[in-house]
């Protein structure tokens, strides 16, 4: 069984430690959303092409995280957590360095295999930390960090980005990966081990109905989401009129109310339960998607809408790794890895379907698309919800 180390007292510092990990990682994966127009100038390359660099990262994280956990599950967590940023470190420094855009793919691609040793096992250590009538509270701490590399490391990013070259933003966040290893080595204490992990537990939890819809849901939560924010820049351009600088104050403003949607998340799932949460952030969600899409040149809306869908969008992750990390405890590393998969993955392919529709159908309809995913979202869910139900019922009978 997968041991814990939990702790008499709230371990406050050593979750937000790894909650600078989360920062971390989240920063790198969308910091190339920040600095759009600079990396499009000095590589000459369409803007449209840097969606591109947000799905190589994601597609490498969502392969390589179940694979570090089968791989790797005999090593101590933080070892494995303290490689992966250090790694992430040097592919930051070779980012910086690319002299193309082909040098600077590379580079993505390898931020997002090293990304993928440090968000499972954030959110394993985490978990393990806090007793479980507090363990809402504590995932929410640990994902925090993702809510604020929007927050502030991608308008931080983008305003850095009018300061000085795309490739310095990159050298500074190479040094706040190291200091956030630094940080971790320091406050958490956790030196376990996972448990043993073999291919055929992946196979098992990719197949199994209660595991694989809840990840699913992930998967087109985070793909909805993506279908609009991999090219907000160049969407808000040009439904709304927004000047290229001012594209630091949408994210910030996007940030800001992510942060507020996941500070209060952890706290309603451990009073109400995650699945109501999860309905409530899912219709929320819809709302903002449909608002942004149906109303006019209308700056002020646009920005109202934006605080709908960031709110809710950020709110839904908090007691969706709470559902996880609760499905099968044995296992909650590859789980939670699988989970860290699919929501990367659905980066990828959000990108993905955002670069392709604006190219045919122009930018204006991205948020229609993302309603369309975020349905399909909902269905699963309830879906997931029914099946872990069953599964209780059952007594941990077959799904």
């Amino acid at each position: 069984m997968e041991t814990t180390t939990i702790t008499k007292t709230f371990p406050l510092w050593a979750l937000v430690s790894l909650s600078s990990a989360y920062f971390m990682v989240g920063t790198s994966s969308l910091s190339v959303i920040a600095l759009t127009w600079q990396i499009s100038d000095g590589l000459q390359v369409p803007p449209s092409d840097i969606a591109f660099l947000v799905t190589v990262f994601a597609l490498a994280f969502a392969i390589a995280a179940p694979l570090t956990q089968v791989l790797f599950s005999g090593y101590a967590r933080i070892k494995i957590l303290c490689t992966g940023l250090g790694l992430l470190a040097l592919a930051l420094i070779l980012g910086a360095s690319s002299t193309s855009y082909e040098m600077l793919f590379v580079s993505r691609g390898l931020m997002g295999l090293s990304a993928a040793a440090i968000s499972p096992m954030c959110s394993a250590i985490g978990a393990g930390l806090a007793p479980p009538e507090q363990q809402g509270r504590a995932m929410g701490i640990v994902f925090a960090g993702l809510t604020f590399a929007s927050v502030l490391g991608t308008p931080i990013s983008a305003y850095l980005g009018t300061l000085m070259s795309w490739r310095l933003v990159h050298l500074l966040l190479a040094l706040v990966a190291l200091s956030s290893m630094a940080s971790i080595l320091y406050f958490v204490k956790d030196r376990q081990a996972g448990a043993p992990i073999s291919f055929s537990h992946l196979v098992e939890a990719m197949t199994r109905i209660r595991s694989s819809f809840t990840v699913l849901t992930t998967f087109l939560q985070m793909t909805a989401i993506f279908c609009t924010y991999a090219l907000i820049a160049p969407f808000m351009s040009h439904k709304f009129g927004l000047p290229e600088n001012l594209i630091a104050l949408v994210l910030l403003a996007y940030g800001v109310n992510g942060v507020l949607g996941n500070v209060f998340a952890g706290r309603l799932s451990d009073r109400f339960g995650p699945e109501k949460v999860i309905f409530v952030t899912l219709a929320g969600l819809g709302a903002g998607f449909f608002m942004i899409w149906a109303i006019g040149p209308n700056l002020w809306l646009a920005f109202i809408a934006i605080v709908i869908w960031s709110a809710f969008g950020m709110m839904f992750h908090s007691p969706q790794q709470q559902r996880i990390a609760n499905i099968d405890p044995e296992r909650r590393s590859l789980l939670l890895a699988l989970n860290a998969a699919a929501l990367y993955l659905g980066i990828s392919v959000g990108s993905w379907i955002s670069n392709f529709v604006s190219v045919r159908w122009g930018y204006e309809v991205l948020p229609l698309v993302s309603l369309v995913v975020l349905s399909a979202c909902a269905v699963i869910f309830s879906t997931s919800v029914f099946a872990m139900g069953r599964g209780k019922n059952a007594a941990g009978g077959p799904d």
